[in-house]
């Protein structure tokens, strides 16, 4: 396949679906290279309104916070000149809405993207970019509902290939290269909706819904030509792991980023509302040098 000016193999032909050489041996970007001139100007023709969807949590959310992580402490200061200036404690860049950055998870196999060295792969190489392309909304906690097999927000239930075509084709979605893939399953909504011992349970529990974890959903991604993928969920993909996991292999073999417990649920109401689901993507992850995650700081725009 064809992406701008460069050509693309097809999943298959990927030696062990390992994309390395595919964007440059310097390279350090991975499938967001697909997010080309071109495409920013393709997705900017698609604002209509100029409405706006923060995609992205308090950086206090979830609460309490996940993976034993302890909570932030916002502090208020007095500058030596008397102004007001923050101070945050137990920050985790990765703690609320956010960016798996390539340096998230090593491959146990391969090492890390592109076999760079850890330290080229730092989330500022995406930042000083910027991620901006056309966002693609799939609203599978609406469709599975809707098919009678609703999504358990608590339970390990999964989105394949298969129910992915056929929500995009229920919704007259076309998939196109640099697309970023907006999942929801519902677990925000849930979670939002959750007491308190339930909240506190998932702490230690993370068991949720999301995509299937087979080589099947990689080769539809890679083929599909994300430029990234971002769920309203803990994972991406189901919890708890079953064998097959997805994080290396976007990350660290095909250089997929992932986005992980984005807030979609407002956006998917308004998609809903008038039957478009596709909007101008825009995030600018931290510029955080060497840094393995940050917050996503996106927005939709329609």
């Amino acid at each position: 396949m064809s992406d701008g000016r460069r050509s693309i193999p097809c999943y298959r032909d990927l030696p062990d679906g390992d994309a390395a050489g595919v964007f440059g041996d310097d390279d350090v970007l991975g499938s967001l290279n697909r997010l080309t001139d071109e495409r920013v100007v393709d997705a900017a023709a698609l604002v209509r309104t100029g409405e706006r969807f923060s995609l992205s949590a308090p950086l206090s959310w979830p609460d309490p916070p996940l993976y034993g992580r302890a909570p932030l402490e916002h502090i208020i200061v007095r500058t030596a000149l008397g102004n007001r200036d923050d101070v945050l404690h137990n920050f985790h860049p990765q703690g609320s809405s956010q960016w798996d950055a390539f340096t998230h998870i090593r491959d146990p196999e391969l090492g890390w993207y592109n076999r760079r060295e850890v330290e080229d792969l730092g989330i500022e190489t995406w930042s000083r970019r910027g991620i901006v392309g056309r966002g693609v909304l799939v609203d599978a906690a609406h469709h599975r509902a809707v098919w009678g097999r609703p999504l358990g927000w608590r339970a390990r239930d999964t989105v394949s290939v298969d129910d992915l075509v056929a929500m995009m084709a229920a919704d007259d979605i076309e998939r196109r290269p640099g697309d970023v893939l907006l999942l929801r399953t519902g677990w925000t909504a849930g979670y939002q909706g959750a007491d308190d011992a339930t909240r506190l349970a998932v702490k230690s529990d993370p068991t949720s819904p999301g995509l299937e974890p087979t080589a099947e959903m990689l080769e539809f991604l890679w083929d599909w030509g994300v430029s990234a993928v971002a769920s309203d969920n803990i994972s991406v993909e189901a919890l708890p792991p079953d064998g097959f996991v997805l994080h290396p292999h976007l990350l660290n073999r095909l250089g997929v980023p992932i986005g992980e417990l984005w807030w979609l649920d407002a956006l998917a109401e308004r998609c809903r509302s008038d039957g478009r689901f596709e909007s101008m993507l825009v995030s600018v992850p931290l510029d955080l040098p060497g840094g393995v995650g940050s917050p996503c700081n996106a927005v939709a725009i329609r």
